[in-house]
């Protein structure tokens, strides 16, 4: 029973170890990177747990080194699980070339294959599905197991020692990945708290300063205007255009931070949103045709709650944004469709495309793409308008290839009433 504890809190205290290393890391770890802290992590618990196997009836010897094989590998990738795998055969060497010798190569082999198939099915599914997964790696190891040492080496290996081992593997494996899913969870809500903590703190600091600054820059504004058309001077008269153009760039960035910083929108109102990325197209079909870009569009008749002017204003920033990430030309595609009770909108550009590092930080405060030339505070705003009105945004990228934004929307009552009379004119 000690033995059988002792291979458990190897498992935990690695486990935990190295998550929680992972999770402080101030820079966000490359794929890579993440694969060789997990086989790092992997390789200790292995080695602990065949160092320290417990014996089960009649001197058979059992170990879980395969839970953080199969963890190891699938959380940490392919060439994680190949490594771990010759590490296994080498160190099982090294205790004596015997049936189990063999019976692990043969064993063990083929996870490294089925970690390859089933890694990025894993990496994108839900706790649940995880949990099945990685189940289902030690049932088919124990079947495979079973058939090898008893047909093909005739092991006389009673059948409910290695029952007992496949129920035994499949709990620690269960308990593993609900502690790392756990781990992970609390990392994020760490995080969104954080980034809540920050949103707030540029709330309340716009709504304090932007009025007062906007007034300055206004009567500022003013007197530059009445210089400029009373000046002859065409070198000075030239200064002045560039010191109003400034001007107007500050008006902006300011108006930005107060839509950020409004508590809740003014004017609620149900949004034709066919005629508002209409209307958005229009505004952005000069710059589009300035920087040869096509525009195709695929829209659809739905209506949501919110306020029109600030949604209209979330809509030109993105459009803007996949514009402004295609210096050379290219192609803006706008799609809308029902997907169950939400609309789906989506927005592509062929573009200079982002790595999951930037697309993570995304609607950050002064997170920006763009350089000297923006301040982030246009996504910003966006991100925030399709957060209040219950909206989820999702984005996939490609360096060199573009980015596609995905707006999911709650849809208002009037879609349903559309949709009952249009299944009445179809009769």
């Amino acid at each position: 029973m000690n033995e059988i504890l002792i291979n458990v809190l190897i498992l935990l205290v690695v486990l935990l170890i190295t998550q929680h290393l992972l999770e402080v890391y101030p820079k966000k770890l490359s794929c890579r990177h993440v694969s060789i802290y997990t086989f790092f992590a992997g390789l200790v618990a292995i080695f602990f747990c065949m160092t320290f196997p417990f014996t089960v009836n009649e001197g058979f010897n059992v170990d879980i080194r395969i839970v953080p094989f199969i963890i190891a590998g699938l959380y940490g990738g392919p060439i994680a699980s190949v490594g771990l795998y010759l590490f296994i055969v080498f160190y099982r060497y090294l205790l004596g070339i015997d049936m189990g010798f063999w019976g692990t190569i043969i064993n063990y082999g083929l996870i490294p294959f089925w970690t390859l198939l089933f890694y990025k099915k894993f990496t994108h599914s839900g706790k649940s599905a995880k949990l099945l997964i990685a189940s289902g790696f030690v049932l088919f190891n124990f079947g495979f197991s079973f058939y090898i040492y008893h047909y093909v080496f005739l092991s006389n290996t009673p059948f409910h020692i290695t029952l007992f081992g496949a129920i035994y593997k499949i709990t620690c494996i269960v308990i593993s990945i609900l502690t790392i899913e756990r781990i992970r969870t609390n990392h994020q809500i760490r995080r969104k708290v954080i980034d809540v903590e920050k949103m707030e703190m540029v709330s309340h600091l716009s709504a304090s300063i932007s009025h007062e600054i906007r007034n300055g820059l206004t009567g500022a504004k003013g007197f530059m205007q009445l210089l400029k058309e009373n000046e002859e001077d065409l070198l000075k008269k030239k200064y002045i255009g560039i010191a109003l153009k400034e001007l107007e760039r500050s008006e902006t960035i300011i108006r930005d931070f107060l839509t950020f910083a409004k508590p809740a929108p003014e004017k609620i109102e149900t949004i034709n949103m066919e005629h508002l990325i209409e209307y958005v197209i229009e505004l952005i079909s000069p710059l589009a045709r300035m920087n040869s870009i096509v525009v195709n569009k695929s829209l659809s008749p739905f209506w949501i709650y919110g306020e029109k002017k600030i949604i209209q204003q979330a809509f030109l920033n993105f459009m803007k944004n996949a514009i402004e990430a295609m210096p050379d030309g290219g192609t803006l595609e706008i799609g809308m469709r029902k997907h169950d009770d939400l609309m789906e909108i989506k927005i592509k550009d062929t573009g200079i495309g982002m790595d999951q590092d930037q697309m993570e930080r995304l609607g950050k405060p002064y997170f920006t793409t763009k350089g000297q030339k923006g301040t982030g505070l246009g996504m910003m705003v966006a991100y925030r308008v399709i957060e209040d009105i219950k909206g989820k945004i999702s984005v996939m990228s490609e360096k060199g290839k573009g980015t596609t934004f995905t707006i999911d929307l709650p849809i208002s009552a009037e879609n349903s009433e559309i949709d009952t009379n249009i299944t009445h004119i179809a009769l």
